[in-house]
């Protein structure tokens, strides 16, 4: 008979679990409990003793079961991470509010979609980060390839049924429109989590495939106009494989050759190049092609440390809701306001960077690197962008921008990013 089929230790292990609130850590304490017993047996049964009283004896040895269980209560506790939460609903309510100042201290006339909406997609939002955070995440882990291959399928599909409007392939169902880059970004990324969680990157066909997590996917966001899409899943695909022990060779070979390849694809067309030589001197078409980074200029150069306040500006270049709300509020709120707004996303950023290290499952830990990634170079790029250190490229302020079916799947990371953290006792 085996110690795990005894009943004094099977009766001490479920005492134990009794004062352990968060049912989900039952499993790993009574594996990890049985085991820990199992060798203490076996130390008494080297010195000459019997079973049974070897068995009793670890188990007294294990201390009182109420003060283990409320010990390990205490340990396997499966509470949310207050600070991100509250860093995330900061950032939410901050889109909704500028949104409610857009729409009626400028030139959006009294229509309310604007404001409703954002109302509406900050609900749904935050009910999906409530469902989220109970959901299991490691039930993805199994399913991470079919997932990968049904979320390019239908990124393929979406040619064919969805809707280019300025550079994005929409698919509208009824009030919701969905761009399909910015989801399948997300869907993809957590797919690969689960793919290169415990990847062997010794085997050559590994590699190979490996290879094709990366190309597919951005040859979809390619065709798909979507060269910003593409660079931020290039950059979480290299965090993700860093992170899962690829060789750092492999990692320089691949960033060269996708630097080369993005050179070529600048200065093969003369319009991309004329693009990106307006970036660098906008003045020279200031009512041209630099038009918006002129704009832009001027307002980071007049609005000063309070901003012009919430009186209405028929100056201000367009796409404010979206892509540019970041200049509206430094025109609105001046830079002490875009230096509050800045605070709060390296806050928010740093917490969950700083809440991995308390994460013992690896899959656990490759979803949040992934998800904080995608996070941390929008923030990065939409801001550096809306201060002319950055061409112009059409990615929103994660939470602030207006961005429909986007704000939801900022907030459903979120939930995923609690949902490991709640389980972030379990080590698989």
């Amino acid at each position: 008979m085996g110690v795990g089929d005894n009943s004094k230790i099977n009766e001490y292990i479920d005492y134990v679990c009794s004062y352990v609130k968060y049912n989900e850590a039952h499993k790993e304490i009574k594996q990890e409990l049985s085991s820990h017993i199992e060798d203490i047996v076996d130390e008494y049964a080297e010195k000459g003793m019997l079973q049974e009283e070897s068995v009793t004896k670890a188990v007294e040895r294990m201390g009182d079961g109420e003060a283990v269980g409320k010990q390990l209560n205490i340990a396997h506790k499966g509470t949310p991470d207050w600070i991100t939460l509250i860093l995330t609903i900061l950032l939410i309510n901050t889109g909704v509010a500028l949104m409610y100042l857009i729409q009626y201290k400028s030139s959006y006339g009294n229509s309310d979609y604007l404001f409703n909406h954002s109302l509406l997609y900050s609900a749904i939002g935050t009910i999906g980060i409530v469902l989220l955070y109970f959901f299991d995440y490691r039930k993805l882990q199994k399913y991470s390839k079919h997932i990968f291959v049904v979320m390019c399928l239908l990124f393929l599909l979406s040619f064919f049924i969805g809707n280019q409007i300025n550079g994005r392939n929409l698919i509208s169902l009824g009030i919701f429109t969905f761009d399909t880059k910015a989801i399948s970004l997300y869907v993809l990324v957590i797919a690969l989590a689960g793919i290169l969680n415990n990847y062997d990157w010794n085997k050559k066909m590994n590699l190979i495939r490996a290879v094709g997590y990366l190309i597919i996917p951005m040859f979809l966001m390619l065709i798909a106009q979507g060269l910003a899409y593409c660079a931020i899943y290039f950059i979480t695909f290299i965090v993700l494989a860093l992170k899962s022990n690829m060789k750092k060779r492999y990692a320089i070979c691949i960033v060269a050759l996708n630097t080369i390849c993005f050179l070529y694809y600048i200065i093969s067309e003369p319009y991309r190049i004329s693009r990106f030589f307006t970036f660098l001197h906008p003045f020279s078409d200031a009512k041209g092609s630099g038009y918006l980074n002129v704009q832009m200029y001027e307002i980071a150069h007049t609005s000063g440390i309070f901003g012009h306040g919430f009186s209405a500006n028929e100056k201000l270049p367009p796409l404010m809701q979206s892509d540019l709300v970041f200049n509206y509020i430094v025109h609105t709120f001046g830079w002490l306001g875009a230096a509050v707004i800045i605070s709060i996303i390296i806050s928010f950023i740093y917490r969950i960077l700083h809440i991995t290290k308390y994460v013992k499952d690896s899959y656990g830990r490759l979803l949040i690197a992934g998800l904080i990634s995608i996070f941390i170079v929008q923030f990065a790029s939409n801001i550096l962008m809306n201060v002319n250190l950055f061409p112009v490229i059409g990615i929103a302020l994660p939470f602030i921008s207006y961005g429909g079916s986007l704000s939801i799947v900022n907030m459903l990371s979120v939930g995923i990013i609690m949902s490991v953290y709640r389980r972030r006792s379990l080590s698989n």
